[in-house]
């Protein structure tokens, strides 16, 4: 099993991803509360209130000390679940040349899978399950949004882009 995954063939720039750094990722998401019904805009909208909550508190009350702040173990508790992130972003830093219109799965010893790019800028990457990474089948499960309780696609070694 690989540690890293590549994204290459028919884009400007190949990018390797580590799902091992995902974990610090301020756009990931807890895959047990992920609800795909619910518009990214939704999504974004809820984070913005929260922030913009947090921060008319710390307004009007300071910043709280260090003594009041989380233990360790209620840390590791907020590291506990079950961690995804959206393949979309990465798949746009690779910037896909005009062509392509495809996106090969390349598996270890396992058949290749081939899927639209329309498809797969909607992929979600689990990378974390309660809070620890995924070393079998791994580095990392993926799903379509409409299949995260189905069976996921595993032992990914890279992504290629690719023309019909």
């Amino acid at each position: 099993m690989a540690d890293v995954i590549v994204i290459k063939g028919a884009v400007r720039f190949g990018i390797t991803l580590d799902p091992s750094v995902w974990i610090f990722d301020d756009r990931k998401f807890d895959l047990r509360t992920y609800r795909p019904d619910v518009e990214d805009a939704d999504q974004e909208q809820s984070y913005l209130q929260g922030t913009g909550a947090q921060w008319d508190k710390e307004l009007e009350e300071g910043a709280t000390p260090p003594s009041e702040q989380r233990s360790l173990l209620q840390v590791r508790k907020v590291l506990d679940g079950d961690f995804a992130i959206k393949l979309a972003p990465f798949l746009e830093n690779a910037e896909p040349l005009p062509e392509a219109t495809l996106l090969r799965i390349h598996r270890e010893n396992m058949e290749t899978i081939t899927l639209t790019l329309e498809q797969a800028k909607r992929a979600i990457l689990q990378f974390a399950k309660d809070g620890k990474p995924i070393r079998e089948r791994g580095p990392v499960l993926f799903y379509l949004p409409e299949q995260v309780n189905g069976e996921p696609i595993d032992s990914i070694t890279a992504f290629e882009l690719a023309a019909e």
